[in-house]
């Protein structure tokens, strides 16, 4: 593992240094890996050099987040073989620690290959995409997961739209990410195999989710795959990256429905695997990634008075970059490239969006996730 270290010409004075050191959580597939776990290192966003703190063994960690004051973390365990499950750590001390973990399966309710994590509050809720289903747990006041609170599958999701003909055979449920919304109504749950965005009322009580139908469904677009999203600073709009159509939406949001403002292709390649999508802190301009032919990551800026966008420019990644961040100050971005092994670091151009590699990296076995905190 290479750890990148400081240059030596570089001098911060402490509370500046503090203030460009960054924590970041690093998930990554185990089987068939170098890696045991998730994995702690600090990030200057300033000069953009990291350094390992520390790991906690745990199985296929592909999704990782962190509590807003940094001191528990949450991963999936991508299994579907009875392993799948949601596992809780401490952090602590520039240190982390297995806390506990829970199924993900719900009854006879599957909840194979949990993918994504929603953290909100009290909280978590789980995206499991073989399973067709999200789970939702409790977090415990000590940062520990209870058993689950509730589970909703999809195997059998009828749509309001006629999305399938009778020649098509109709696909399963994949549920790939939940989002909050920005006025906090709202849960948003994307289903890749049934080309839908199902909406769930946030109540009070033990069982905060209530099924409230679809924030959106695709009609035109059969097989499209919505995978990730995201919603702008100001809560007007939203960002959708479609994995099967390389296809990226804008919506407009209001009151739990997004209405579709444009689709464009989100790259020229082949390789029907888009996965990320992150908006740069500033909100001027928007990156997807994409895999498994002519991988790297598209550029596109954005108006912030409609929420449309263009595309300006594609960079080239190492294989396979599947999740990637942007440091708070929109200096750096960092994508996990699972088939070259690394983490590659790519500085941000303030004038025009654009990515440019730094030629520093960080060595790690199939990392897929990057998150800051």
């Amino acid at each position: 593992m290479t750890v990148l270290c400081l240059s030596p010409g570089l001098h911060f004075t402490p509370s500046a240094y503090a203030q460009d050191l960054l924590h970041m959580l690093v998930g990554t597939y185990t089987e068939g890996s170098t890696s045991e776990g998730v994995y702690l290192y600090t990030f200057n966003q300033e000069d953009g050099t990291a350094t390992l703190l520390d790991s906690a063994p745990a199985g296929n960690p592909s999704f990782v987040v962190a509590d807003k004051k940094g001191r528990y973390a949450y991963s999936v365990n991508e299994y579907n073989d009875g392993r799948q499950a949601v596992s809780s750590y401490s952090l602590k001390d520039d240190k982390i620690r297995l806390l506990n973990s829970e199924p993900t399966d719900f009854g006879e309710i599957s909840g194979a290959d949990p993918c994504n994590l929603l953290l909100m509050d009290k909280f978590l809720i789980s995206s499991n995409y073989t399973g067709g289903s999200i789970t939702v747990f409790e977090v415990e006041w000590r940062g520990t997961l209870s058993p689950q609170q509730q589970c909703f599958t999809f195997s059998e999701v009828k749509t309001t739209k006629a999305l399938w003909s009778k020649k098509k055979k109709k696909q399963d449920a994949h549920m790939h990410c939940a989002v909050l919304t920005p006025d906090g109504k709202y849960v948003l749950a994307t289903n890749l195999g049934n080309d839908c965005i199902h909406r769930f009322k946030i109540v009070e009580g033990e069982s905060p989710l209530v099924d409230d139908g679809f924030a959106f469904e695709y009609s035109r677009h059969r097989q499209a795959g919505p995978r990730h999203m995201v919603f702008s600073a100001d809560g007007k709009f939203a960002y959708l990256l479609c994995e099967l159509d390389d296809l990226l939406t804008v919506f407009s949001y209001n009151d739990g429905m997004l209405t579709e403002l444009m689709t464009i292709s989100a790259y020229g390649g082949k390789g029907h695997g888009s996965a990320d999508i992150h908006l740069s802190p500033d909100g001027k301009y928007l990156y997807t990634s994409h895999r498994l032919a002519g991988d790297g990551i598209s550029v596109f800026s954005v108006d912030p008075s409609t929420g449309l966008v263009k595309n300006v420019g594609f960079h080239p990644t190492g294989r396979h970059p599947r999740n990637f961040a942007i440091t708070p100050n929109g200096k750096y971005l960092l994508c996990a490239c699972r088939d070259d092994d690394v983490i590659e670091v790519y500085s941000i151009n303030p004038d025009s969006g654009l990515l440019k590699s730094t030629g520093q990296t960080i060595r790690l076995g199939k990392p897929v996730c990057v998150q800051f905190y």
